[in-house]
């Protein structure tokens, strides 16, 4: 049985970042951002990036536990310096700040405030070269890196209008199930990455039509995909072909979430099969676990909503940006 209407209470309760955790996210980040653009020399303009960007951020497992949000920070391009030397000036700029000096230590590709006990902010200096290429710079190697956030949440927005906006519900339901199952790795760029592969152009929005028919097509989609390939596949960065997303996984953590993820393809199948109400709840709660949905005869399952019998599927058409 589908469900839609406790799947949709489910992303609500369950998996969605609270709203009170997201608007101290935007506000920092508005702080941030007027601080840099007022003190920082070569600031042009900040972005939102990856999950932050694309509105698929979750709930960590623990609520007390800290989590990532990116922004880039594009800066002017100066011919004499070299990339370290640009996450150095950003790092100079915000520690004269007491606020961001006492949050604020330098990583890789980008300087971290870490709000302690909320989240992380990854702030990337980003670069535009020739031709309007983007770089990011890597604070080790002191090379640039070519990146394209900016065409990869337009890829992924794409195929969420597709989905009638399902698609990235969809893929915080995955993130969810990774997260909450703890037992194989995927970066959340390479699993949205092969949530979106798994819709195929404009004509495939019957696939999608409500969440759970959403879940079940990329489940599926995906499982095809991995188990026709026992090597690990390259899946490159749509928008930046030769960024391939696989570079933190080998063959091993590659085996260990295909073999896992087919079972859990199997338990959405079941449970969406299942022909009676309270064995489709408990094949939905093997994948998903005790908090989703209710069974007959509960008044509410901690949401303080009753059960409805017969719930007719919630279609939700996208609006632009293409909001959760």
């Amino acid at each position: 049985m589908k469900h839609a209407q406790f799947f949709n209470d489910f992303l609500n309760d369950e998996v969605n970042l609270n709203q009170s955790r997201l608007d101290r996210l935007n506000t920092s980040v508005k702080a941030v951002n007027e601080f840099l653009s007022q003190n920082l020399d070569s600031y042009k303009r900040v972005e939102r990036q990856g999950s932050y960007a694309l509105k698929t951020i979750i709930k960590p497992v623990d609520d007390a536990q800290e989590y990532d949000a990116d922004i880039l920070l594009y800066m002017a391009y100066d011919r004499d310096k070299n990339p370290r030397e640009y996450i150095d000036e950003l790092y100079q700029c915000l520690i004269k700040n007491k606020v961001y000096a006492e949050k604020g230590h330098r990583k890789t590709r980008c300087v971290v405030l870490d709000y302690a006990g909320d989240f992380h902010l990854d702030i990337v200096p980003c670069i535009a070269g020739e031709e309007d290429k983007q770089y990011i710079c890597n604070n080790k190697t002191n090379d640039f890196e070519r990146t394209d956030g900016t065409g990869y949440r337009d890829w992924f927005n794409d195929k969420t209008h597709v989905t009638h906006g399902n698609l990235k519900r969809v893929a915080k339901l995955l993130k969810y199930l990774r997260d909450h199952k703890g037992n194989f790795t995927a970066k959340s760029i390479l699993l949205t990455t092969l949530v979106g592969n798994t819709v195929s152009g404009g004509n495939d929005g019957n696939h999608f039509k409500s969440l759970p028919d959403a879940l079940k097509t990329v489940s599926n989609r995906i499982n095809d995909f991995l188990q026709n390939n026992p090597r690990m596949p390259g899946i490159a960065n749509p928008a930046l072909p030769e960024e391939d997303f696989t570079r933190h996984w080998d063959q091993k953590k590659y085996d260990n979430f295909r073999r896992l993820f087919n079972i859990y393809n199997d338990k959405i199948n079941t449970a969406f099969d299942a022909k009676e109400h309270d064995d489709s709840i408990e094949k939905w709660r093997d994948v998903f676990g005790e908090n989703f949905g209710k069974k007959k005869g509960q008044g509410n399952n901690g949401s303080g909503r009753k059960f409805r019998e017969n719930t007719t599927p919630v279609i939700v058409p996208p609006r632009k940006p293409y909001v959760q």
